[in-house]
């Protein structure tokens, strides 16, 4: 794999604490949506938008049953060299949502990651979750990771502590390892990690939050396309 990651690109969590709030409210609500804008679109520790802001979107629908379906939309930035990528992301996703007390949840849920113009990187992932307690836990799994008929897993591990009303100190670790990741040369897997504090007032969120990936040597970017250093991760976000 090269250091630029061009087709197997090491990609939530900008995206982290948006899915988890379009999860919540799926859950609650049969119409609900958000837009935000962050300082980097981080997914999984790398940026999509090679290190620069990114305004995001999402809408989704929930029935009684626990069904959902919804979709999420953010400018990336893949350019390079001898290559000019797509400039939008668009997800539709579809799941189901089960509770199993009133401390603990279960979700599942089926993603399409569309690149609009690049469609040779769109693919498939999978997930399974589970909330209880303020923690929540989850495993995605893709066959396809960026149309490269490669496989790749996600692990991920998050706990909001409400500290104060309408506060929460946020952690989350993630692993990511599979055939996607394998260069022979003995990288097969890396981590990402983040701890921040967030607020809900009215319908506006604030993020801040610090991210961390174990990622180094060439996979360790510094600026541009697909950063990964360490960075303090900012958002604004408005639900309706």
């Amino acid at each position: 794999m090269s250091k630029t990651f061009t087709k197997t690109r090491l990609a939530l969590l900008a995206g982290l604490t948006l899915s988890a709030s379009v999860l919540s409210s799926s859950a609650m609500a049969e119409f609900s949506g958000e837009v935000s804008v962050t300082n980097d679109y981080r997914f999984r520790g790398v940026s999509q938008t090679a290190g620069d802001p990114a305004l995001q979107a999402g809408v989704d629908w929930s029935a009684e049953n626990g069904f959902f379906v919804g979709a999420w939309a953010s400018n990336i930035d893949f350019d390079e060299e001898d290559y000019n990528g797509p400039d939008i992301e668009l997800d539709i996703y579809a799941g189901y949502w089960g509770e199993i007390n009133d401390d603990a949840s279960w979700d599942v849920t089926l993603y399409r990651y569309n690149y609009l113009g690049e469609s040779d990187l769109d693919y498939l992932e999978a997930t399974v979750g589970f909330d209880f307690f303020g923690a929540r836990a989850a495993y995605w799994y893709t066959n396809d990771y960026g149309g490269s008929d490669l496989d790749l897993h996600y692990i991920d591990l998050n706990y909001g502590w409400e500290f104060a009303e309408n506060w929460s100190l946020d952690f989350h670790y993630g692993y990511n390892f599979g055939d996607a990741l394998d260069d022979g040369e003995g990288f097969d897997s890396y981590s990402d990690y983040s701890v921040g504090v967030s607020a809900d007032f009215s319908g506006f969120g604030l993020s801040l939050a610090y991210l961390m990936t174990d990622l180094d040597g060439d996979y360790a970017v510094d600026d541009g396309v697909y950063k990964t250093k360490d960075t303090v991760l900012a958002s604004v976000s408005y639900a309706f």
